[in-house]
């Protein structure tokens, strides 16, 4: 008789559904503008409303500041982490506020960021698709193919301007020659999908 895999209950219980995420985001970002503060969704929320639903536990927002609320924890590469009650559930809610050698480009991508129809900002495709590489972690680069992968969703030479205007020249053009080899992958991918 095979043996059975226990679900864990918590594990399934921890996972946010867009519109929970979605509301923890219009919350935090309802008291962000009440105190002068910008912020945008990024992270699997993000994703979720680009159309790639993908498990994620916690909502991420790239802020210009610190949010006042009490601080959970503090984050390693600069922000910090709140529990905001959505309903009768409590939202691990990031606010990235990078403080290392990212911080020019996490600032010029949360001025990028564009309007949803909820009161939420979100980062831009092309700028989530800078992040995600420069993320480098698993769960990023199998969101950036997918993102790259989207018929009209991310335009590359935006990628290459934005880079541009964010780090100059010089930098961006190493940033992005490194990304070809993921914009070469998605390609591949995709022709092997239509070739079904």
């Amino acid at each position: 008789m095979p043996q059975k895999v226990r679900i864990s209950s918590s594990a399934v219980s921890r996972s946010i559904p867009t519109e929970v995420g979605v509301k923890a985001a219009e919350i935090a970002s309802d008291l962000a503008e009440a105190n002068g503060i910008v912020c945008a969704l990024a992270g699997g929320i993000a994703m979720h409303i680009y159309g790639f639903t993908r498990a994620t536990t916690d909502v991420d927002l790239i802020a210009s500041e610190k949010l006042p609320l009490t601080s959970k924890k503090k984050l390693t590469f600069g922000g910090e982490s709140y529990r905001i009650k959505v309903g009768k559930r409590e939202v691990q809610v990031d606010a990235i506020v990078r403080n290392d050698e990212l911080t020019a480009i996490y600032q010029a991508a949360l001025a990028d960021a564009l309007e949803t129809d909820a009161n939420v900002k979100i980062i831009s495709p092309e700028w989530m698709a800078i992040l995600k590489h420069l993320a480098g972690r698993a769960k990023d680069k199998l969101d950036l193919i997918w993102l790259l992968q989207q018929d009209g969703l991310v335009n590359r030479k935006r990628i290459q301007k934005n880079l541009v205007k964010a780090i100059g020249k010089q930098s961006a053009f190493f940033v992005y020659e490194e990304m070809k080899s993921e914009f070469d992958y998605a390609d591949f991918l995709k022709m092997r999908e239509r070739a079904k």
